[in-house]
């Protein structure tokens, strides 16, 4: 039996006054602290997705600045999860704010993404790509 697979769309958020910053997501129902990322739906490109996602979990509108590398990583439940990645920047830092009650949205230094990140496989990923953040 084929494992399924998940393809989601996500972001390294640049803030737009503070271009050491990035904005990260805290998810309430799931406790941990995230970059913003959420499913392709059916038919949707991409990069409408993370735009989309984007705007419902942190109010941003952004500009993209590059792709980054897939993220790969094994779901608890044993599935496969891609998520296609990449670099934007914020349009309007002040439109920062959470999707939900429970959640929360915070511009975070550089140098304090990786403590700041919940999982593993995300400070891993931020440690590989942070060469191609940097101007």
């Amino acid at each position: 039996m084929a494992t399924k697979s998940t393809q989601k769309a996500g972001a390294i958020i640049l803030s737009k006054n503070n271009e050491n910053k990035i904005a990260l997501l805290y998810r309430g129902k799931q406790k941990d602290w995230s970059f913003p990322k959420g499913h392709i739906e059916n038919d949707e490109y991409p990069t409408s997705a993370m735009i989309r996602e984007i705007k419902e979990e942190t109010g941003l509108l952004i500009k993209i600045l590059r792709e980054l590398p897939d993220m790969h990583y094994t779901h608890p439940d044993g599935s496969a999860v891609s998520i296609k990645m990449f670099l934007v920047q914020s349009e309007d830092d002040a439109l920062l704010r959470p999707e939900l009650e429970a959640d929360a949205v915070k511009w975070v230094p550089m140098n304090e993404v990786p403590s700041t990140l919940s999982h593993d496989n995300l400070r891993e990923y931020f440690e590989k790509v942070s060469r191609l953040i940097k101007k």
